[in-house]
């Protein structure tokens, strides 16, 4: 479809009407970790109108990545004819950048895990949620293509556009409701906010003996590899999993202190999963 054939939109409560592109203008509202990599996959598939961040610098810095895009430092600023209004900024600006920006007929949708998309009723026409599940920073390279894409849409039509957005940048696009992407982020957290902070303190442990987690990846790398064809109940390995618990004692004894609680809590946890009648410690003895 060509840029010049357009399609009738209803006409919005802000009296503002118009037709919409068949070629989407998004408009991008953030400019950290979540909106770089987003504009990034946005930009390849539609057309990038604008981003928007209270840190001009950062904006500008973003569309001169992109080599194309208006900026604006404030949501004041806002192209008000844009097809979609993507807000990917910290969950605790949202209901303010909801509340504070005109209602413009254009589809509006945050990037949260954890916040509902209620954040945005009486306040916007059209809404939704554009959650992708993954861990973003600037620097490091991201395929979109392969990133999980979680949809709602406040209703069908909304919904269906804001699949087709997902689509575009996307192999992955499901629908999820605010309640199932609150499963999805808690379950985002264990998985990888958690494992993270196990490797922090392995590095810890590594660098006492002067060397770093490198050595580890390509364990790690195993260890996923195994996730594509055993569930993670079927996949542990490892001195709890076996029940091992003379293994484990030493292994206990040698951690230094601030270390020693977190590896008996996980320890006991495997241990009750596969083995739920042992203990590492005597009852009293735990935390």
């Amino acid at each position: 479809m060509g840029e010049g054939k357009r399609r009738p939109v209803q006409k919005p409560r802000s009296g503002i009407m118009r037709e919409r592109p068949a070629i989407p203008r998004v408009c991008v509202i953030g400019a950290g970790n979540v909106a770089t990599h987003m504009a990034l996959a946005i930009s390849k598939t539609v057309r990038l109108a604008q981003i928007c961040s209270r840190n001009i610098e950062h904006a500008r810095s973003l569309a001169a990545k992109l080599g194309n895009g208006a900026t604006a430092s404030s949501t004041d600023e806002l192209l008000p004819d844009a097809d979609f209004y993507i807000i990917a900024a910290n969950d605790d600006s949202i209901a303010e950048i909801a509340a504070s920006t005109p209602p413009y007929p254009g589809i509006w949708a945050h990037t949260s895990g954890s916040v509902p998309v209620s954040v945005f009723e009486g306040k916007k026409d059209r809404f939704g949620s554009f959650y992708p599940l993954q861990t973003f920073s600037k620097d490091v390279d991201v395929d979109f293509r392969r990133v999980p894409m979680f949809i709602e849409g406040s209703d069908t039509e909304t919904r269906d556009e804001l699949l087709a957005l997902a689509r575009g940048i996307s192999e992955s696009v499901e629908l999820a409701d605010s309640a199932r992407r609150k499963a999805l982020h808690l379950a985002a957290v264990f998985a990888c906010n958690f494992a993270n902070l196990m490797w922090l303190d392995a590095d810890t442990l590594m660098r006492r003996e002067g060397l770093t987690v490198n050595y580890l990846t390509p364990l790690l790398e195993v260890t996923l590899q195994k996730l594509r064809d055993a569930t993670p109940r079927d996949a542990m390995t490892g001195p709890a999993r076996r029940g091992d618990l003379a293994v484990m004692s030493s292994q206990l004894s040698a951690l230094p202190t601030e270390l020693k609680d977190t590896y008996a809590l996980l320890s006991q946890r495997i241990l009750d999963i596969y083995h739920p009648e042992l203990r590492l410690l005597p009852k009293d003895d735990e935390s």
